[in-house]
């Protein structure tokens, strides 16, 4: 009850999980999206009074979304229980990272990041004396690497950068079948028993889609 119904003026809209909240607004102009946020602070302020609830404006960050370039440093400043909001260029919401055009660039990036220190950990049981046997490492590879891999996919799954996630998530395969670089990339597919990162996005989002 302490986080469901909490108010959301019309003029704004909300995302809630469990007790993260996100509010956006949306306007021809950074003053007016200002304005709407700061009135749905004030407005959330008397609730969180009533029901004797403390919010946290540390934890609070703010970001704009647009494709004006010309106003891609434009910040807005938002005040709340007397602390000025910190403006991130790259927030993280539900473990997704967001960025101004939505492109989720720096998503994939620290994506392939995240793979690529997981495959290091795949790669130690491929590089020892008695190794690993493939079904292993399949397994490994599937729960390891290509959850995190596939992480909210069906979110960023259009995005033109996610040859960053591929890359990696084609090196492990290369560990799992022991193939060399030349070997091209549907046939190590084929051979691991894993169906190829596009295809396996594509069905994720389809049963997210139905869901």
């Amino acid at each position: 009850m302490c986080t469901n119904d909490q108010p959301i003026p019309n003029n704004t809209k909300h995302f809630l999980y469990s007790d993260d909240l996100a509010i956006i607004a949306q306007d021809t102009s950074f003053e007016k999206v200002q304005d709407k946020l700061m009135n749905t602070l004030e407005s959330m302020n008397e609730y969180y009074n009533k029901n004797q609830l403390k919010p946290n404006s540390n934890k609070t960050q703010v970001c704009c979304f647009h494709l004006r370039n010309s106003d891609a440093k434009k910040r807005i400043d938002i005040k709340w229980l007397g602390n000025t909001l910190p403006y991130i260029d790259y927030p993280v919401y539900l473990g997704v990272t967001l960025n101004r055009t939505l492109t989720f660039k720096e998503h994939c990036i620290r994506t392939k990041m995240k793979v690529q220190t997981r495959n290091n950990l795949l790669q130690k049981l491929s590089g020892t004396q008695w190794g690993a046997r493939p079904h292993t490492m399949r397994t490994t590879a599937l729960a390891l690497c290509f959850s995190a891999g596939e992480y909210a996919c069906p979110v960023w799954s259009r995005s033109k950068h996610v040859k960053h996630v591929n890359t990696a998530l084609n090196n492990i395969c290369r560990a799992i079948t022991g193939c060399l670089q030349p070997t091209q990339i549907n046939k190590i597919y084929c051979l691991s028993g894993i169906a190829p990162p596009e295809i396996r996005r594509s069905v994720a989002t389809d049963l997210e889609r139905t869901k």
